[in-house]
């Protein structure tokens, strides 16, 4: 039985490694990024490492540089952030549901994987029915966050070495993997509306110079857009099959 055990173990961390894979490749240079714009710009190798152990995502620690480098003030900072952030609530509120057999601590370990790619891996795997076994899902997320960390200390070390003008050209590479994610995503009527729609509220919040409130409205307004086409669409096929059955009666 315990050989068995260890057998499914096993297997389930194989299974998470496979998956997390292309968030690895795409982690490791985007954390290089931002540790090498970070040490570009003046900040401490070590607060730029620590940034990503604790805060650990993308679109914040960006922003984070940007504000520095504006000399924003440290209160606009941290609710920024917070701001930017609400989103994993959404995303550990979908996530539960599928942990709720899970012990209390593999829980709060398991938020380290609650990032946009993370939660966009397993949430799918969870809604097809696998279940989330704490071998998988600890596995997963202490993957993508090391290769994070990992990253952020590579791109420190090179920061020295990379010219104002290049630093200015990196800053791209993480609009770029959103788009690299958007364009290798479903292409149905709920998820281009959704998609379209959180990108307009967020461009326009951004030229509204209104911060992270853009992408957390544009969200909301674009994931709700889209569950209302779908429950439209199933609505009209389940209405279509039984007018169907009906007609073949």
């Amino acid at each position: 039985m315990n050989q068995i055990k260890r057998s499914n173990r096993s297997e389930e961390i194989q299974k998470a490694l496979r998956d997390a894979l292309p968030i690895l490749l795409a982690y490791f240079p985007l954390s290089m990024t931002y540790g090498v714009l970070a040490a570009a710009g003046g900040l401490n190798g070590g607060l730029a490492v620590f940034s990503s152990v604790w805060i650990f995502s993308g679109g914040a620690q960006f922003m984070l540089l940007g504000m520095f480098a504006s000399s924003v003030a440290p209160v606009t900072i941290v609710t920024t952030l917070l701001l930017l952030s609400m989103r994993h609530v959404l995303y550990g509120a979908t996530m539960g549901p599928y942990l709720v057999n899970w012990r209390e601590s593999r829980k709060w370990l398991a938020a380290i994987g609650l990032t946009d790619e993370g939660f966009a891996v397993t949430s799918s795997r969870a809604a097809q029915g696998d279940p989330l076994l704490p071998s998988y899902y600890i596995t997963f997320a202490i993957a993508i966050y090391g290769s994070w960390i990992a990253g952020t200390a590579a791109g420190t070390g090179l920061g020295s070495f990379v010219t104002a003008e290049l630093a200015e050209v990196l800053t791209f590479a993480l609009p770029a993997l959103f788009i690299a994610l958007l364009a290798g995503g479903e292409r149905t009527l709920p998820f281009i509306a959704a998609a379209g729609c959180g990108a307009v509220l967020a461009t326009l919040a951004g030229m509204l110079q209104l911060g992270g409130i853009g992408l957390i409205v544009g969200g909301l307004a674009g994931a709700t857009l889209g569950q209302q086409i779908s429950r439209i669409r199933s609505r009209r096929t389940t209405t279509t099959r039984a007018n169907a059955k009906r007609t073949i009666r």
